[in-house]
């Protein structure tokens, strides 16, 4: 018989100054892009082009809905060092406590997963336009063949290292979205034959442990804070 577990509302308490303080001082540091705005109106009107026009103008608004989404990237990340700490900490002292910090905990891990990714694909975008490679806007993937068609071999290096690193975080990621749950405990029945002996034996119910996606999104920060200081200056060039 299962236990019912009642979560009190002031027990939702969001990251507090104190905290950011400390979780902004784990934060590796991140560039951003700096792309002038270039009205594609004023641009025609002095005989440039109108593809490269527009081109130039997307390069800015697909730079600011980058910039928007490494914002909630980092936000989101704040949000589950906070719960993680707080869940280390209450598991121990305040169990009324630990089961929201736990509840928030798994839920701010998926978000993260889906911001993470999502930023890593608007980043695509702005290479598509910035190095003209001339990928329509709803057949961007950050893959092997987006890679191989860039020119500048800084930039293709670069991205072809970020892809292998976060392989494998990619997975965790289509777990969520596809697949059963990974934060979930993994209680489903599962068969195993052993012919010798002509028996069949069940598994022990699987469990990932937090602190493996804990590990997992401290490199993922790592790995976009690397990618985005190595393309700064290669998106200035190119700008």
């Amino acid at each position: 018989m299962s236990n019912t577990i009642i979560l009190k509302s002031d027990t939702f308490k969001y990251p507090t100054k104190d905290e950011r303080k400390e979780i902004g001082k784990l934060l590796p540091k991140m560039s951003r892009f700096i792309i002038q705005y270039k009205a594609a109106t004023i641009q025609i009107l002095q005989n440039s082009i109108i593809e490269n026009a527009i081109r130039n103008e997307d390069i800015y608004w697909w730079n600011n809905c980058l910039n928007n989404r490494l914002g909630k990237v980092i936000e989101t990340y704040v949000y589950v060092i906070a719960h993680f700490q707080r869940h280390k900490k209450n598991s121990l002292v305040n169990l009324e406590n630990s089961y929201t910090d736990k509840l928030l905990l798994d839920y701010y891990v998926e978000i993260f997963y889906y911001y993470f990714f999502s930023a890593r694909d608007v980043l695509g975008q702005v290479i598509n336009l910035v190095c003209n490679l001339g990928f329509e806007e709803h057949r961007i993937f950050l893959n092997e063949q987006f890679i191989k068609k860039i020119q500048s071999d800084k930039i293709k290096q670069v991205l072809s290292n970020f892809s292998k690193e976060t392989q494998d975080s990619y997975n965790i990621r289509n777990s969520f979205n596809h697949r059963f749950t990974p934060t979930n405990i993994d209680l489903r029945a599962k068969k195993n034959i052993i012919q010798e002996c002509n028996k069949i034996s069940f598994y022990s119910a699987q469990e990932v442990k937090i602190e493996t996606f804990i590990k997992d999104i401290e490199n993922l920060m790592k790995q976009f804070s690397q990618l985005m200081n190595e393309l700064d200056e290669e998106i200035k060039h190119c700008c």
